[in-house]
């Protein structure tokens, strides 16, 4: 025999690293993923849309949870956050978040809360407001007055 037919093509894969991005897979990287994007929405027995519907790289196909990245990033609050303190009492455990320091100026002065109350006894809207605040505009006198921006 001269020659072999219907040889699929190699792939090596070295067990380093190809690129530093979470998203870079096998199929990413070999783009594979679009041809099977395409397969399953030309052929897939119920239509529920695009490629891109398939694609944990796209807005229209990843996980909401995730964001397509097989994990979700959930913050321990007990390590952040020390709800029997009240802010006055030194309750955000972050590191450059202590009393007088110029990040706990930006929830003391913002006039949002009251600084002496423990975080426990806030009620739900004001807990709220603590720990996802809508951005919003307030001043600091810290060496003048400065205009910043309270982002819970």
């Amino acid at each position: 025999a001269d020659h072999i037919e219907n040889l699929s093509t190699p792939i090596i894969i070295d067990q380093s690293r190809i690129g530093g991005n979470s998203r870079s897979t096998l199929g990413t990287i070999t783009d594979i993923n679009s041809f099977l994007r395409a397969l399953y929405s030309r052929f897939g027995s119920t239509y529920i849309g695009k490629a891109n519907m398939f694609s944990f790289n796209d807005i229209n196909g990843m996980c909401p949870e995730c964001e397509g990245l097989g994990k979700k990033l959930v913050p321990n609050m007990e390590e952040i956050v020390d709800m029997n303190k009240s802010l006055n009492e030194g309750a955000i455990l972050l590191s450059g978040f202590g009393v007088g320091s110029w990040h706990w100026k930006l929830f003391t002065e913002s006039g949002f809360f009251d600084n002496d109350k423990k975080i426990i006894d806030y009620a739900e809207e004001e807990l709220q407001k603590f720990l996802y605040g809508e951005a919003e505009k307030i001043k600091i006198d810290e060496v003048g007055t400065m205009n910043l921006t309270y982002e819970g």
